[in-house]
């Protein structure tokens, strides 16, 4: 899925293409026509120059002999599908998995300079590759995949390297598996130290591969940017943050006390208690448990999430809440600055999976 639910929609044709839809080839476009769809009844309207069209699904792919689909400022590989659901334009980009896991690598992952990264990039196409297989097979409703966070994050052509195409080609077809069956892949950005049990964080029963490990006596995530952070709250933006979660019926309190109630063993955060009174007296004490903490605090600019729950917080003098972490991300499966760090040492793309997906297997599958 690379766009949804516009009502209508304008395409610039950038490179010559074919226009079809289930009868097959219906117009040639050359460059610099505008493609207008918009919404007719549970149809689809295109207009062209005048000329006009109605289907339930238009397929729009390069009629060029690089194959390479040029729309707007995109590029893409195979063809573009367009149609209407639910009362909205959807438009797919259907191509192999091994194209899409190259407009995948540059987006999700640090490329870094020269080859130090070779290994960790390599053992990153499996993961990308992996993840992709298993949501496939899942048969959402008329796509696979999300072009954002909500999968992985796809920039198609124009996110591709040759340097980056050449490593996917050399992992083409392989994904890692467990008992037989295609693992669930998670991955992050610095795990801080030490990775997390998958049932801390996400909805889910422990899985055997994806457990807290420690990444390194010296952590090799510790050359991230990201591996220690702090963050200043003046106290009546965090008293703000907690009413805007719904957690406080006004914002007329002061803290009392905040504190770590409990961690896991990785070191992150479990329960955060919060204990505040109000203008009139009364108590309330406020539990923020796991991963739910990062959306409630954010940032203390409120740009995003905060960075992870591997944190030391406290109150300064002034009543400023202060925080000191480690690591960013959610810290399940992979640590792509972890990677990194072992792909520096000449640690192979084999044994960093090994290390964040203990017992896993690399298996080949088909196109």
């Amino acid at each position: 899925m690379v766009n949804e639910n516009p009502d209508n929609l304008s395409l610039v044709v950038k490179d010559k293409i074919y226009l079809s839809d289930e009868s097959g080839i219906i117009a040639e476009v050359k460059s610099g026509n505008v493609l207008n769809f918009s919404l007719s009844d549970e149809n689809i309207k295109l207009v062209i120059a005048g000329r006009s069209f109605v289907s339930n699904i238009f397929f729009i792919e390069s009629a060029t002999d690089n194959k390479i689909l040029q729309v707007d400022e995109k590029k893409y590989r195979g063809k573009l599908k367009v149609f209407n659901l639910n009362n909205g334009i959807k438009i797919v980009n259907e191509l192999k998995i091994e194209d899409y896991v190259k407009g995948v690598m540059t987006r999700e992952m640090p490329v870094g300079k020269g080859s130090d990264n070779y290994n960790a990039l390599k053992a990153f196409s499996i993961c990308i590759r992996t993840y992709a297989f298993n949501r496939m097979a899942q048969k959402r409703d008329s796509f696979d995949l999300f072009p954002d966070t909500r999968d992985q994050v796809y920039g198609g052509v124009i996110s591709e390297t040759d340097y980056t195409n050449q490593i996917v080609d050399e992992t083409a077809g392989q994904i890692l598996s467990f008992d037989d069956k295609p693992a669930q892949i998670f991955y992050h950005s610095t795990c801080g130290g030490y990775t997390e049990d998958v049932q801390n964080v996400f909805n889910s029963g422990p899985i055997p591969y994806l457990i807290s490990i420690s990444d390194g006596n010296d952590p090799y995530c510790k050359i991230s940017p990201r591996y220690e952070w702090s963050e200043k709250y003046p106290e009546a933006l965090f008293i703000n943050r907690l009413f805007a979660a719904g957690l406080l019926d006004n914002s007329d309190y002061s803290i009392k006390n905040i504190s770590v109630e409990s961690r896991f063993e990785s070191g992150r955060v479990n329960e955060l208690k919060i204990n505040l009174i109000n203008t009139v007296g009364q108590m309330k004490n406020i539990s923020l448990f796991s991963n739910n903490i990062r959306s409630v605090i954010k940032t203390a600019d409120g740009n995003s999430i905060l960075r992870s729950t591997m944190f030391n917080i406290s109150l300064d003098s002034k009543k400023n809440v202060l925080i000191g972490g480690k690591g960013f991300g959610h810290g399940v499966g992979m640590c792509q600055w972890g990677a990194i760090g072992q792909s520096k040492q000449g640690i192979s793309y084999k044994e960093i999976l090994n290390h964040y997906y203990p017992g896993t297997k690399i298996i080949l599958i088909n196109d």
